[in-house]
């Protein structure tokens, strides 16, 4: 069986480089966006909330 591997150009690894990097930068920017919205809801159903009274 012969050897059936791709060898890549530079051009083509820089590409695929770059790739990567824009989407790890991507999934980076979707996470903090999803945590700061989950505070942000979070901060917002606290202060809604009644204050809890305790019987004297």
């Amino acid at each position: 069986m012969s050897n059936d591997l791709v060898t890549l150009t530079d051009k083509q690894k820089r590409a695929q480089r770059s790739r990567s990097l824009a989407l790890a930068l991507a999934l980076a920017a979707f996470v903090i966006v999803v945590y700061v919205g989950t505070w942000a809801k979070i901060g917002a159903n606290h202060s809604q909330t009644a204050p809890v009274t305790r019987p004297l």
